[in-house]
């Protein structure tokens, strides 16, 4: 009886350790996050960006297109055999469209969803962070900026980067600098004067 005992602890252990390495295995898996908007500065601490005699031009923003060649992956991690991937299961165009009419509306802009005077369309060329003894994100943006009848006014390739130290393969460090690399390469955009010069010489 007692052999029978000892033997069904073992068991149980065993099945208890396994069932801990296997969860620990998942949990150490940055795979199908969700992307969180999460920078470490607003856009206003960076070079002023003119607005004035823009206020009265509606700005329309469409949808982002994703041209990445793997949509969900947005960054590893190479510290360690294999590498480490970094996947999300939520739309990167959707997220930076979103992300980037925010920020152009907190400028001042009059960002609309439709019937605007001049109308932003972008691609997303690249979108993510990679991680060796720092942190490492860029993201790249093409901007085309047309008026109503399809007319294009102004086309420009804009990027961002940023870098920070942080604990290696946590998702909130992914989430600061591919934020704050999206709000350079949004900034280097409004601050570009092809930018204002398209929206009002239309």
């Amino acid at each position: 009886m007692n052999k029978r005992f000892h033997f069904a602890l073992a068991v149980l252990a065993t099945s208890m350790a396994f069932a801990s390495v296997v969860t620990a295995d998942a949990a150490d898996k940055l795979e199908g996050i969700e992307l969180v908007w999460k920078p470490t500065s607003p856009m206003s601490e960076r070079t002023p960006v003119d607005v004035k005699g823009l206020e009265g031009i509606k700005l329309q923003i469409d949808p982002f297109i994703d041209q990445r060649e793997d949509p969900a992956f947005i960054g590893r991690n190479v510290n360690r055999s294999p590498v480490r991937r970094v996947t999300t299961k939520d739309n990167v165009a959707r997220f930076v469209t979103y992300q980037m009419k925010s920020l152009l509306s907190g400028l001042g802009l009059d960002v609309v969803e439709s019937g605007g005077d001049v109308i932003l369309k972008g691609e997303v060329k690249k979108f993510f962070a990679e991680e060796t003894n720092r942190y490492n994100a860029e993201v790249e943006l093409k901007a085309m900026l047309t008026d109503v009848n399809g007319k294009i006014l102004w086309v420009v390739a804009t990027s961002g980067t940023s870098s920070r130290y942080g604990i290696s393969y946590k998702a909130d460090n992914y989430y600061e600098v591919l934020s704050d690399a999206l709000i350079g390469a949004t900034h280097e955009l409004v601050h570009n004067p092809g930018f204002r010069k398209a929206l009002t010489e239309k």
